[in-house]
């Protein structure tokens, strides 16, 4: 099963994947001292669902719109928004350790998830109909 990691309650769509809570909870004054690499891996993750869609950053509902927002990218493990990286610049987000200490094992560059994987995600985990 893949792991959501910054599916916040405030956000949509959620995917039908467990929330991580609330964004306002993971909201912090300053960020990890190594936040760019982190930012850097969200950004660079494979894109599993590519969508168009356009909302408000809900932490700052007159910033501009964030583009992207139900996009989905993955390293194979876990499973992000598009706007989470985002949320983790401007905002310093917290995530999980495990997710950070995977990222952090990696060099700050997610793998490159093979096409099977990647159908397993959809049609499994997100439970989406390819055929």
């Amino acid at each position: 099963m893949i792991r959501p990691v910054g599916f916040y309650s405030e956000l949509a769509p959620g995917w039908g994947l467990p929330d991580s809570g609330s964004i306002r909870d993971a909201a912090r004054p300053s960020g990890e001292t190594d936040e760019a690499g982190i930012v850097s891996y969200l950004m660079n993750g494979t894109e599993i669902w590519s969508e168009m869609s356009a909302g408000p950053d809900v932490l700052d509902p007159d910033g501009p719109l964030l583009t992207g927002i139900g996009s989905l990218y993955t390293d194979g493990e876990w499973i992000w928004r598009g706007d989470l990286s985002h949320y983790v610049s401007n905002h310093h987000v917290a995530l999980p350790a495990q997710f950070v200490e995977q990222v952090r094992g990696s060099n700050y560059a997610p793998p490159k998830v093979p096409d099977s994987r990647l159908f397993v995600i959809a049609t499994e985990d997100l439970g989406l109909s390819l055929g």
